[in-house]
């Protein structure tokens, strides 16, 4: 499952994800929504405890914070997500408290599992994530970096490796760079 997340509002972020349930990768937003009730939508209007639970352990195992205000996290469009769905909701609770305002995260494919060192995790279906990203526009994928020697070069999006959750979110605020192996070439 792969994630994409932009930032909408000052206190709401929208993370996309790809469920890989189907033969098709199918995209499907994540909400971050922080102090207010979140907007009606259809859908899982709000997301299991664990992935709740697993996200801000991960955060605060990582010297990062989880907002002191209510956080709503909800899903529209897939299936309830298990840990494959972690990474969005780790970077869109960040991203609506202002975390990454000068970054384009609309343009980002996160494709990782998150362990509750920070650790990322590869997901079945990495591959399959990639075929959904022309339908978000995407330009970067994050894996996690024990994947890097799978992909290629190409010119159709950069591939990037991140060995933490910590790593990721260095990127995102232009702290740190990370490694890359190229880029993806679509099959047609």
């Amino acid at each position: 499952m792969g994630i994409v997340v932009a930032r909408s509002a000052m206190s709401r972020a929208v993370a996309w994800s790809v469920t890989l349930e189907s033969p098709v990768a199918q995209p499907f937003s994540v909400n971050a929504t922080l102090g207010i009730p979140p907007p009606t939508e259809t859908g899982h209007t709000d997301l299991a405890p664990q992935c709740r639970d697993r996200v801000r352990a991960t955060l605060l195992n990582s010297a990062e914070h989880w907002p002191p205000v209510e956080v709503q996290l909800s899903i529209s469009g897939a299936p309830q997500p298990t840990g494959i769905a972690d990474l969005a909701v780790a970077v869109s609770v960040l991203a609506a408290v202002g975390e990454f305002r000068s970054t384009p995260l609309e343009k980002i494919l996160f494709v990782a599992e998150l362990g509750l060192d920070g650790a990322l995790r590869a997901v079945e279906g990495t591959w399959a994530a990639f075929d959904a990203a022309p339908l978000l526009g995407i330009t970067y994928a994050v894996v996690p970096q024990s994947l890097l020697p799978e992909f290629g070069a190409s010119t159709e999006f950069l591939v990037l490796g991140a060995p933490t959750l910590s790593a990721v979110l260095a990127w995102l605020r232009g702290t740190s760079a990370l490694p890359c192996a190229g880029t993806h070439r679509w099959s047609t």
